[in-house]
């Protein structure tokens, strides 16, 4: 019998596939809100559907529903009730909120929160990597932080920058395979983040400048000097984007 591989008909061109675009869920939540909002089907005073009957006919999370209706409350779109549901606000005739402006505002309450777990892992990570390290994990971060060295496991577009790539170098000098897992997890919002911080004027060189000391700390072996270096520079991130 042959070979059911040997049956398919032959394809002569080239083949072409197309990237497949990363759909967000809490971004389709606010956008449909927002559409009902605007063609003025959910209108002030209006009840939001209760939660569990919303996430079953979103086919979401209640967890990704209540990561936008926090944005959407923030943003004075729905207000909660004790007991009573959300409820769609009143909004001034020149309340022009745009969509893609809510989107960012939960893109950065993530990136927020992400920041605050890093204070505690990476923190730890750094003080392990400063026991741990060795001459070859050395060599990498300086590599890192000389601009020599590109991830090859990553695919982006913009290749992997310095920022991304030292803490994960940081991360696999601490030699837990957890932790460099959980820093991989987190590489698209590591970049957000850069993305985010380095529009402010001066504060692409004094990030290196922070590298550099977290660096010489774990090269010197000295865990609590690394570990308080990594938070402070950390905690200046966090207020660069706040302050975005």
């Amino acid at each position: 019998m042959e070979n059911w591989v040997t049956q398919l008909p032959k394809y002569e061109g080239k083949m072409k596939f197309k990237e497949i675009a990363h759909v967000r869920l809490y971004e389709s939540v606010i956008e449909q809100i927002m559409n009902l909002i605007a063609t003025e089907e959910l209108k002030f005073g209006d009840r939001i559907p209760p939660e569990r009957e919303l996430a079953e006919k979103l086919s979401i999370s209640r967890g990704s529903l209540r990561e936008a209706f926090r944005v959407l409350e923030s943003r004075g779109l729905i207000e909660s009730k004790p007991g009573g549901g959300r409820f769609i606000r009143e909004l001034k005739r020149d309340h022009h909120i745009k969509t893609q402006n809510i989107i960012l505002s939960l893109e950065k309450s993530s990136i927020l929160e992400l920041l605050e777990a890093r204070e505690i892992f990476e923190v730890k990570i750094a003080e392990l990597a400063a026991y741990r390290a060795t001459h070859e994990d050395l060599k990498l971060l300086e590599e890192v932080l000389n601009g020599k060295y590109k991830e090859k496991n990553f695919k982006d577009k913009e290749k992997m920058k310095s920022d991304s790539e030292f803490h994960l170098a940081v991360s696999k000098a601490a030699h837990n395979f957890v932790f460099t897992n959980i820093i991989k997890l987190h590489l698209d919002l590591l970049r957000k983040t850069r993305a985010k911080t380095w529009l402010i004027p001066g504060r692409k060189k004094e990030q290196q400048q922070e590298h550099q000391t977290i660096f010489r700390a774990i090269k010197a072996g000295d865990a609590k000097k690394a570990g308080e270096a990594m938070y402070q520079h950390l905690m200046n991130v966090r207020k660069t984007i706040i302050n975005v």
